[in-house]
């Protein structure tokens, strides 16, 4: 295409000056109204899971509570609720059983437990305690205590664990 022949073309289409007040209006409007426009902010995403409300058949004992009550209840249930792992690495309270809490299985082994046996409850820091306990309470138990602060808060009192052999 021949210059001439662009710059003919280029008279042809329409200008901002040659459009009428309204039509620059609304651009100007429209112009505007996308610049102050802001980018949606990202949604907020929860960083804690929401609080667990304990039951009123459940009570959260500190360390030194729990030794006391173990030694008053010695027919109790004391219910390991971590991993494998965290056994072998940090011990278990003397008499307690074990049960992952992270497996599929725990409703089902939760309702093979005695209802009326005494439980206390425990895990590293007390939140799979505190979730074990509610499961608990749905299913009739009617005595259930948490090591409050888990199995860490224990250790901190330098109270003692058994250590299983690898």
């Amino acid at each position: 295409m021949a210059e001439a022949e662009v710059n003919q073309r280029l008279q042809r289409v329409p200008t901002v000056k040659m459009m009428p007040v309204f039509m620059r209006r609304l651009l100007l409007l429209l112009t505007l109204s996308l610049a102050a426009c802001k980018p949606a902010s990202p949604p907020v995403v929860a960083t804690e899971p929401p609080p667990v409300i304990l039951p009123a058949s459940a009570r959260e004992l500190k360390p030194a509570e729990a030794a006391t009550w173990m030694a008053a209840n010695p027919e109790a249930l004391i219910l390991d609720l971590r991993m494998p792992e965290e056994i072998t690495r940090e011990g278990k309270l003397p008499g307690s059983q074990n049960h992952d809490f992270l497996q599929d299985t725990t409703q089902e082994y939760l309702a093979t437990l005695d209802r009326t046996r005494p439980c206390l409850l425990y895990c590293a820091l007390g939140g799979r305690s505190t979730h074990t306990a509610v499961q608990m309470h749905h299913l009739g138990f009617t005595q259930i205590m948490i090591l409050k602060g888990g199995l860490d808060a224990w250790l901190k009192e330098g109270r003692s664990v058994v250590k299983q052999q690898p």
